[in-house]
């Protein structure tokens, strides 16, 4: 009888070990349900986190940058700064696209800049600059031309007098393509420079008129072609060879006017009173 007890007890403590390790596997198995289910979660959580933020990347790539400013008396719709001679004054129209870190437009404003100033201080010509934003992605800040390009505005809204010097020492001063461009306090300083007043430095540290130079200028200029410098004159586009010379740009200027240059070279102002 003894036997037969004893047999009947290691049985159930084999039982018992069997229905012990059992519970252990279904409490193993729901555990490890759970932490599928935590991570799937969590996952989950994680996607919809990243979709909702790609989204809203998306939604405001694709949404307008906010109203358009512009100097006052000039339309939304005006994709140039004007200086020189008045535009309804019947004298010859030249439009210059430029980017303030184009190479290209540095070199054209080397080999033409004094003549630009001296058409537009005589108001020989109606000159139009289009401010152009299309190398922001050469400078290492993403937004360098079109930072440069607003100061531009901005000194044109404060005086279009001080436009020309302003351009000349933003070219003389001109940063390489790659580099991060000039600050906002360096732009100032040559706008301080040109004659600008203390209103500028908010509009340039603003960038009161960088919209318009996005959503405007910069769509308008890319309808030629997209590349800077682009120069024409009444509608009719320059190759670079009809600038590539000092004198060449002002010459043609003068001849789409009905007017001829100095054979000697010299500016306008040398036929005046002896």
């Amino acid at each position: 009888m003894a036997a037969s007890g004893s047999s009947k007890s290691a049985q159930e403590r084999r039982e018992a070990q069997r229905e012990a390790l059992r519970k252990q596997r279904q409490a193993e198995l729901k555990r490890q349900r759970t932490v599928r289910t935590v991570v799937i979660a969590a996952i989950t959580v994680v996607a919809l986190v990243l979709a909702t933020g790609l989204g809203f990347l998306i939604y405001r790539a694709v949404q307008p940058e906010g109203p358009v400013a512009v100097p006052e008396g000039m339309s939304e719709e005006q994709p140039y700064l004007s200086v020189g001679a008045p535009e309804d004054s019947g004298k010859p129209v030249l439009e210059i696209h430029l980017d303030f870190i184009c190479p290209f437009c540095g070199q054209f404003e080397e080999l033409n800049g004094d003549d630009i100033e001296q058409m537009v201080a005589e108001e020989e010509a109606t000159v139009n600059f289009v401010p152009r934003r299309g190398l922001d992605s050469a400078s290492t800040t993403g937004d360098y031309s079109s930072r440069a390009a607003n100061a531009l505005v901005c000194v044109w809204d404060d005086d279009p007098d001080n436009v020309i010097p302003f351009q000349q020492l933003m070219f003389a001063n001109q940063p390489a393509e790659g580099s991060a461009g000039l600050d906002d306090d360096q732009i100032w300083a040559y706008a301080q420079e040109a004659g600008a007043s203390d209103e500028v430095q908010s509009c340039i540290g603003e960038k009161t008129y960088q919209p318009w130079v996005r959503q405007v200028a910069d769509p308008y200029g890319s309808e030629t072609g997209g590349g800077t410098p682009y120069v024409e004159i009444d509608g009719t586009t320059l190759d670079s060879q009809q600038w590539s010379q000092p004198g060449q740009l002002r010459e043609a200027v003068l001849a789409a006017g009905g007017e001829a240059a100095p054979s000697d070279g010299g500016g306008a102002s040398d036929g005046g009173e002896g």
